[in-house]
This record gives C-alpha cells, sequence and structure tokens, in this order.
C-alpha cells in the first residue's frame, strides 16, 4: 500500500485544499475520478454505498467529503465501518475547513477519539496548511514567478505581497491576469502592479473616502449588503481585517512613514491625501469602532449583520 488508506485536509481555504487533492490524484498511475459530498448537508444513503461500489470499468473513485469540520458528533462513529480496511479504489478525503485559532486547527471533538484518527496520525495522512498569511505570500510570488520564467525585483515583488488578497482562489486570479498582462516581456515592473485589484471583496480605501467626502450614503449601504458581509462571521471579520489594514496605512502616511507603505504611487497620493483630510482622531477612532465589532460578533452581543450595521452607522457618525 504506497499510498493513504483515507487523507485529512486541514486548511481553512477550499482553493487550496482542491489543489492539494488534485496534485495528489494526479502523482498516481491510476485515473481517478473525484465524487464530492458536503459535510453541512445531510449524508444520503449513495455517500455511504460510494464507499463499496465496483466500478465496471476499474476506475478508481475519491470521495471528497467538503465542509467535514461541520458533521455532526454522531456521524464521525459511522465512519468506523468504512475505514476499517483499506480499498485499493477508493481513496476517501475529509476537509476540515475551519477557521484556524491562534496558528492551531479546531479539530471536533469526536473525531479525535475514533480510532480511524489516531491511526491518520500515526501514519502521517493527515495535510494540514494555515493557509496564506503576508509573511509567506513573498516566496509563494517567488515559486510563481520562478515556474513562468517570469522576471521580478525585489522591490516589486515587495509591493505585489503587500497588496495582492490571501485568498487562494482571488490571488490564483489576480496572478493570471498579471502573467496574461506582461505576455512576451517575461518582467514585471512596478506599474504593471496596476493591473491588480487592490482588494478582492470592496475597495475599502473608496468606501472610507465616499463616507469622508459625505457622498450618496444609500449607495454605501448597497456597497456593504451586496457584497453579503454580514451574512455570515467569515466575511464580517474579512471585511474588518482589510479595514484594520486601511486603517493602519493612512496612520503611517499621517506620520510620516511613507516608506514603510509599499503600493503603487498613484494609490499611496490619493491615500495620503485621505488620510490629511481625516486627521488624527478619526483614523485612531477606526480602531476602536473596529475592536467594538469584533467583539460583537465573538462573543455573541451582535450577529454578523447587526455589528456590521453598527458599524456603518457609527463611521457615518465619526466622519460627519
Amino acid at each position: 500500500m504506497s499510498r493513504p488508506g483515507f487523507t485529512f485536509c486541514i486548511c481553512p481555504d477550499s482553493e487550496l485544499i482542491r489543489s492539494y487533492i488534485s496534485k495528489q490524484l494526479q502523482a498516481r498511475p491510476e485515473t481517478w475520478k473525484q465524487k464530492v459530498f458536503w459535510g453541512d448537508e445531510e449524508l444520503t444513503d449513495s455517500f455511504w454505498e460510494s464507499f463499496n461500489l465496483t466500478d465496471l470499468f476499474g476506475e478508481c473513485r475519491a470521495i471528497v467529503l467538503r465542509r467535514a469540520n461541520k458533521l455532526k458528533t454522531s456521524d464521525w462513529k459511522r465512519f468506523h465501518f468504512v475505514l476499517n480496511k483499506f480499498r485499493k479504489s477508493v481513496w476517501p478525503f475529509f476537509c476540515l475547513e475551519g477557521e484556524w485559532e491562534k496558528g492551531k486547527p479546531k479539530i471536533p471533538a469526536e473525531l479525535k477519539k475514533q480510532k480511524f484518527w489516531k491511526l491518520a496520525e500515526k501514519k502521517g495522512w493527515i495535510w494540514q496548511y494555515p493557509g496564506i498569511a503576508r509573511q509567506n505570500l513573498n516566496k509563494y510570488l517567488k515559486d510563481w514567478a520562478a515556474n513562468r520564467d517570469i522576471e521580478i525585483s525585489a522591490d516589486v515583488l515587495a509591493v505585489a505581497a503587500d497588496i495582492l488578497p490571501l485568498d487562494a482562489a482571488h490571488l490564483k486570479n489576480e496572478l493570471a491576469k498579471l502573467e496574461l498582462y506582461v505576455a512576451e516581456k517575461k518582467r514585471i515592473e512596478s506599474r504593471d502592479l496596476q493591473v491588480l485589484a487592490l482588494q478582492p471583496d470592496m475597495d475599502i480605501f473608496s468606501f472610507l473616502r465616499s463616507l469622508q467626502e459625505n457622498a450618496d450614503m444609500v449607495n454605501v449601504w448597497k456597497q456593504v449588503l451586496q457584497g453579503q458581509l454580514g451574512a455570515d462571521s467569515n466575511m464580517a471579520m474579512q471585511f474588518l481585517g482589510l479595514l484594520l489594514r486601511e486603517a493602519r496605512v493612512l496612520w503611517q502616511l499621517q506620520h510620516g512613514e511613507e516608506d514603510k507603505v509599499r503600493m503603487p504611487g498613484s494609490a499611496k497620493s490619493a491615500k495620503k491625501k485621505l488620510a490629511g483630510k481625516m486627521g488624527n482622531q478619526d483614523v485612531a477612532g477606526l480602531w476602536s469602532l473596529m475592536l467594538e465589532a469584533e467583539y460583537g460578533i465573538k462573543s455573541g452581543e451582535h450577529s454578523p449583520e447587526q455589528a456590521m450595521d453598527l458599524l456603518l452607522a457609527r463611521l457615518v457618525n465619526v466622519f460627519r
């Protein structure tokens, strides 16, 4: 047996999980067909039957259970009966996609009690990765450029690593756009980075500028609601993360730390102008508002949607 009997994929980024599974299957001499199920839905008879059905054409089957971290406690016990022996033509993948806390994944308590989990730990059948972070994005971009024979200087690389999205799906799209933009010249220069979207889900800078200039507030509300930032805690926390980063940049530009802000010159000039209009008190006030919103969500005092509505109302008052 040269491959795992089953594999646990632990990562908050679904695109990275998808990529990992694809690479594992492609590395095998057999042809594997993926059959995907979802842990936040009822596990039907067809799911359990897929472990035992024999394909008439001898095709191997990868059973991918997405969002396995959403399984009911009682469901984990049932897997003992399908993981108790090695099946040559079946390769189960369990995707634990929950957010990590303090650099560590959250493993369901019932799962850790199961013998098959302990076997996976012993055999090394667990792949875990915290996702793409600012501190490892630089290396990711170096590897990406090297694999495509694209030249990129250290300075340009630093700027790109500071403005690209951390979500793997968005990052992949932005890099594909950049690769197409530089085309045959095979060299990325600072001005080429203007083709990138500075934020993957929402242009926080434009959002703050609209508030500061007292623009049509109906459009600002629509921008938040249409982006569904309050639909769940992940989206709300992502919005707060973007807002925090923007506040930090504005503070640095207010206090003569322009050399620490790495972004295209035109974007930096526009943000410096906004920072000057806002003043120290308004920029500093952003931190308090963000902390209140984050505490409200994590404590359960407010739903993500309520927290976002309250945050926006307070931001309007600040800028007025």
